[in-house]
């Protein structure tokens, strides 16, 4: 494996040299864990009170709506694909 990495860096490098344009016709992928959550805005968290009475006290929490893995591919000028795949989906 090896030795093939290094013949094919050898062969990239030569065409480099050569003034081609290889460099657009890279793409390169990586993948992560993406958490998401779903935030309750103020106005979905909006109570009447009257002005005299106690308002509830809310606490700040965040519930995890749950995470999905994200593989994004990219070359040189802009991103080729992103794919999303939720955790159930495995």
């Amino acid at each position: 494996m090896k030795a093939e990495r290094v013949h094919i860096s050898l062969e990239l490098l030569e065409c480099f040299e050569k003034g081609e344009d290889f460099l657009k016709k890279i793409i390169i992928g990586d993948e992560t864990w993406v958490h998401h959550y779903d935030p309750e805005n103020k106005r979905h968290s909006m109570k009447y009170c009257h002005k005299e009475s106690h308002h509830p006290t809310k606490f700040k929490t965040q519930a995890l709506a749950g995470k999905v893995m994200t593989t994004v591919f990219w070359n040189s000028e802009c991103v080729v694909l992103a794919d999303f795949l939720e955790k159930k989906q495995q």
